[in-house]
């Protein structure tokens, strides 16, 4: 009881600050934590966008676990995860590397400025971009494929709608891979090695490969984590390229779980059973995330 009201004395002391948390805490609440309860909710129920609910329990549930669609879209989602996962850890780490080897202060400022440009195009264009890229005629890829020979000079290649070069051409998107603040967070892991250990291991005559796997790599581990954690759920997460380009075919070559939900609740409307899709991908995002934290080790 006396720690209750030491708190409470404590709070009252602070109530200007909690006043002007309160709007935040309330749109928070609205916002985040209710349409993740709501959504938790209506997976045991029947639902539409009329707003008619029908309690039918488990139902959707087993339905989904017999989705044949829901459950290839697994297949499919580790296709383009896993090698966009690698890349999103590996390519930037490398270009950190790189401009932290730099020695002109000018030119890596310079580099950075670079890296940091194409965050100025929201997503979406850049998606559009690679849309008109990816043009079977007239797109630039197919133009360099005419121009090494690869194909005849009137062949189209259809990059977006033959299912043997869908995955491939949606991996190879954003190439090369390296604008945004990636390289900047690996940079600010490899600022905090000190000139000392550096100049040791100098001293020590390691080279720059031997001293990537002993010294730098160790020392952005926390951010190697951090990549991946959220790699991870925004991997999951994410059905924006079939929005916008495939919608996700040819037939279901591009369907993820994320866009199935979608067109379950917007096209089928099926609300209920499309809760009861985000329900097992919150779970499934959540095990893979204490997973990954649990064995993906960093310096601290």
């Amino acid at each position: 009881m006396q720690k209750l009201t030491s708190l409470l004395r404590r709070m009252y002391k602070a109530r200007l600050a909690y006043l002007f948390l309160l709007p935040q805490i309330i749109l928070l609440a609205v916002y985040s934590y209710y349409p993740a309860f709501s959504g938790l909710y209506h997976s045991f129920f029947e639902w539409d966008s009329t707003g008619r609910e029908v309690f039918i329990g488990l139902n959707n549930f087993k339905e989904l676990f017999q989705d044949k669609i829901f459950l290839n879209s697994f297949g499919v989602l580790l296709e383009i995860m896993i090698p966009r996962l690698i890349i999103s850890v590996i390519v930037p780490l490398i270009v950190a590397e790189l401009i932290f080897g730099v020695r002109s202060s000018r030119m890596k400022y310079f580099y950075r400025v670079m890296i940091l440009l194409p965050m100025v195009a929201p997503g979406v264009v850049g998606t559009l971009i690679w849309k008109n890229i990816y043009d079977p005629n007239n797109g630039l890829m197919v133009s360099l494929c005419r121009l090494l020979g690869f194909v005849g000079p009137e062949q189209a290649i259809d990059w977006l709608g033959n299912p043997n070069l869908i995955i491939f051409s949606i991996i190879f998107m954003g190439f090369p891979w390296v604008g945004g603040t990636s390289v900047l967070v690996y940079m600010s892991g490899l600022t905090g090695i000190s000139t000392e250990v550096i100049e040791s291991s100098v001293l020590d005559g390691a080279g720059r490969i031997r001293r990537f796997f002993s010294i730098d790599l160790p020392s952005v581990m926390g951010q190697i984590k951090y990549f991946l954690v959220f790699g991870i759920i925004g991997g999951i997460q994410d059905y924006s390229t079939q929005i916008i380009l495939t919608n996700g075919g040819p037939g279901f070559r591009t369907m993820v779980p994320g866009y199935y939900m979608f067109t379950q609740a917007f096209k089928a409307d099926r609300m209920g059973y499309a809760s009861a899709m985000g329900t097992v991908l919150f779970f499934l995002i959540l095990i893979i995330t204490i997973m990954t934290m649990k064995f993906v080790k960093s310096s601290e």
